[in-house]
C-alpha cells in the first residue's frame, strides 16, 4: 500500500502501469515521509507529489481530524517560494491535474499554465509535457466518474475562496509571507 488513502494507491496503480508524465512534472512521492520544504508545516501536512520538474510538491492539509483524508484540501508547496490551497479535495485535484497544465507558483498566486501552448508559441509544434494524459483523463473517468477541469484556475480561486480563511489563520503564524501576499497579515 503506497498511502492510507485509497484514491491514491489506485493512482499510483495507474502511474505504475504508464510509460511516461501524465500531468506535466507530476510524480507520486514517498506518503507523507518529506516536508516540502517548510519543515515548519511537517506536523498539518503530508505530502505526496512532486508538482513540478524543478521541486514544488504537492500535499494534504490536515486542516481537521477527519478519517477520510480524500476529503481534506491539496496544498501547493512552491519550490521557490508560494504555499496555497490548490483544491478543496483529493478529486478536486486529479480534475486539476487532468487539465494537462501545469502550476506555476510564487509567494503572489498559483496559476496553471498550458506548457504545449508556451514551448514556442506554436500549439501545433509537437511538444507535449505529458503523453499519457489522454490515458489519466480515461482512468480518471472510469474510476472516478470526474473530467478534466476545463479551467483549473478556477479551480484553484473557489478552493481559495473558501478555505482562505482558515488558510490565513493556521498559515499567517508559520509563514507569513504566505498571507502577506493574500493582502490578509
Amino acid at each position: 500500500m503506497y498511502a492510507p488513502i485509497p484514491a491514491l494507491n489506485l493512482l499510483k496503480e495507474f502511474e505504475d502501469g504508464v510509460e511516461d508524465y501524465f500531468a506535466p512534472g507530476f510524480e507520486l512521492i514517498a506518503f507523507g515521509e518529506d516536508d516540502g520544504g517548510y519543515p515548519q508545516l511537517s506536523d498539518r501536512i503530508r505530502p505526496f507529489a512532486q508538482a513540478t520538474g524543478s521541486g514544488s510538491t504537492y500535499a494534504i492539509w490536515l486542516l481537521d481530524d477527519r478519517a477520510d483524508l480524500a476529503t481534506l484540501p491539496v496544498l501547493l508547496l512552491g519550490d521557490e517560494g508560494g504555499v496555497h490551497v490548490v483544491a478543496r479535495d483529493l478529486p478536486e485535484l486529479l480534475r486539476v491535474l487532468a487539465s494537462g497544465r501545469s502550476p506555476m507558483c510564487d509567494w503572489d498566486g498559483v496559476d496553471y499554465d498550458d506548457e504545449r501552448e508556451e514551448a514556442d508559441g506554436d500549439e501545433g509544434d509537437g511538444y507535449d509535457p505529458c503523453p499519457e494524459n489522454p490515458a489519466f483523463r480515461a482512468w480518471l473517468r472510469d474510476r472516478f466518474g470526474l473530467e478534466a477541469a476545463e479551467d483549473p484556475d478556477a479551480v484553484v480561486r473557489a478552493a481559495g475562496a473558501e478555505l482562505g480563511d482558515a488558510f490565513a489563520a493556521w498559515i499567517g503564524p508559520l509563514i507569513p509571507d504566505a498571507v502577506a501576499a493574500r493582502g490578509t497579515a
